[in-house]
Parts: structure tokens; sequence; C-alpha cells
């Protein structure tokens, strides 16, 4: 269930979710440590992990090398092939007969 609240002017969703015993005791135990309410300790961690999956996922790592031959390229691209002038064209005359479609 994902109920939004709202207090003040922070927006906030309720979580629910069933732990194994033994995480949430050390989770409570971290939280202590930290001073920190459950709440606040979750949503850090959520937070932090979710963060980390998005960047490797989203994330494009490039070596030196290879980001010289990507600049390379872009700045000096190759001429379209015949195949792509091609493929252009049957763009722009299908736009061209649906100026209102999704392009």
């Amino acid at each position: 269930m994902n109920t939004a609240l709202t207090t003040g002017t922070e927006q906030t969703a309720r979580l629910s979710c069933r732990v194994n015993p033994r995480i949430k005791q050390r989770a409570e135990e971290a939280a202590a440590l930290l001073g920190q309410s459950m709440t606040d300790f979750t949503e850090a961690a959520l937070k932090e992990k979710a963060e980390a999956v998005l960047e490797q996922v989203y994330k494009i790592q490039l070596s030196e090398r290879a980001f010289e031959q990507f600049v390379a390229a872009v700045n000096a691209p190759k001429p379209p092939t015949k195949e792509l002038v091609i493929a252009m064209q049957e763009y722009e005359r299908q736009r061209s007969q649906e100026p209102e479609g999704n392009w």
C-alpha cells in the first residue's frame, strides 16, 4: 500500500513490508547507534541502495582510450551510408504525410 502524506512542505509515502526478524533487529541496533528512528534509518538505507543500483544500471563508464575514441567519432562523424540516407528520406516522407503523428 502506498499512501502519500503531506507534512508541511514535505510529502511522504507509506511503505509496509515484512523482513526477517534478525534483519529487523540489526537495523534497530544500527539505527540506535546512529541516534536515528527506524523510519529515518530505513529511509536513508533505501535511498542509498536505490541510488547505488540506479547509478550502476544507468551510468556508462569508459576507459580513457574508449572515451577518446568516442569523442573522436562525435567530432568527426563518418558520412551517412546509402541505407541511412534512404531510411531518412523515408522517415521524412512519412512525417510529411502524417505531420500530427507521434514523431
